[in-house]
C-alpha cells in the first residue's frame, strides 16, 4: 500500500487484487451487519417506549463507532482512492454521537431527526461518487452502490422535508433509517464480485 502518491505505481491494480483478496469476508460482513440492522430496526418497530428509553445510549455509541470506522477506512486505503467524503462523515458521526449522549432526551429527539438527515445526505453522495468512480475505472457492476446512495438520499429529503412529523415518530423514523441501511447493505452485497480486467 502506498501513503503518497507514486506515478509510477499502479494504484488500480492494488485495488483490484486488495478487492479480489477480501471479496468473501466483505460480502459475508455486510450480509450479516444488513442482518442485524434489519432486526434492529424491526425492535424499534414493535417495542417503540422500551427502545426510546435505551436509544440514546446505544445510538451514541453505534454512531461514535462508526465515525472511528470511516477514519480507519480512509486511512487504510491506497492513496488514488482515498475518499475526502469519509472524513466528514466520520467527523459528523462521532460530533452526532458526542452530542447524542450528552443531550437531554428533549433535544435529542428534534436534533437527532436533523443529524440523520445530514448524514444520509454525506453517505448518498459517498456512495453515488465512489460507485462513479469504479464505472470510470471499468469495475462493473456498480448501479447497486449508486442505488444505494440514492436510497440515502432520498431518505434524507423526506426527514429535511418533514422534521416535525420527523421529531415526532422518531423511534419509526431510526427503525426506517436501520433498515433501509440494512436493505442498501444487502443490496451492496449482492452485487459485490470479483473484479477482472
Amino acid at each position: 500500500m502506498k501513503w503518497f502518491f507514486d506515478s509510477g505505481f499502479d494504484y488500480i491494480n492494488e485495488f483490484f487484487e486488495n478487492w479480489n483478496r477480501k471479496i468473501k469476508k466483505m460480502r459475508n460482513t455486510c450480509i450479516l451487519v444488513a442482518v442485524l440492522l434489519i432486526v434492529a430496526g424491526i425492535l424499534c418497530i414493535a417495542f417503540p417506549v422500551e427502545v426510546f428509553a435505551v436509544i440514546q445510549y446505544v445510538a451514541a455509541a453505534a454512531l461514535i463507532i462508526i465515525g472511528i470506522y470511516h477514519i480507519v477506512s480512509y486511512v487504510s486505503t491506497t492513496y488514488y482512492f482515498k475518499d475526502p467524503m469519509l472524513i466528514v462523515m466520520a467527523v459528523v458521526n462521532i460530533l452526532m454521537g458526542v452530542l447524542v449522549a450528552a443531550m437531554p432526551l428533549i433535544l435529542t429527539v428534534n436534533v437527532l431527526t436533523f443529524m440523520l438527515a445530514v448524514l444520509l445526505i454525506f453517505s448518498g453522495a459517498q456512495k453515488v461518487s465512489f460507485a462513479s468512480r469504479l464505472k470510470y475505472f471499468g469495475v462493473q457492476n456498480t448501479g447497486m452502490i449508486t442505488v444505494s446512495g440514492v436510497l440515502n438520499i432520498i431518505l434524507s429529503v423526506i426527514f429535511i422535508l418533514l422534521p416535525f412529523a420527523s421529531a415526532v415518530v422518531l423511534n419509526y423514523i431510526i427503525a426506517a433509517y436501520l433498515i433501509m441501511t440494512g436493505i442498501a447493505l444487502c443490496i451492496e452485497a449482492a452485487g459485490m464480485c470479483r473484479i477482472h480486467r
